[in-house]
């Protein structure tokens, strides 16, 4: 029967993948920043914070709801730019 990893050698994996994953994530000044609420469908939400929870596991840091979001919208900005007309 094959062992389990080690939680130091998962840790590690993690840490290795995410100082090879290059980031182009552009940084934000608290000033750009504004508070908004969302009505979202339990499962939607749900989903989110699984996200944020697994990419927090990933990189470090704690689980931010908003940073999916934010990474989702940059991924589809062209789309809804495109869809108002921008």
């Amino acid at each position: 029967m094959a062992r389990k990893p080690s939680l130091m050698s998962s840790v590690k994996a993690a840490r290795d993948a995410v100082e090879a994953t290059p980031t182009d994530a552009m940084p934000l000044d608290r000033a750009d920043m504004a508070t908004s609420a969302m009505h979202l469908p339990k499962a939607t939400l749900q989903l989110l914070r699984k996200v944020a929870v697994a990419r927090a596991g990933i990189r470090g840091g704690r689980p931010s709801v908003s940073a999916v979001l934010v990474d989702l919208v940059e991924q589809h900005r062209a789309e809804f730019q495109a869809e108002i007309g921008d």
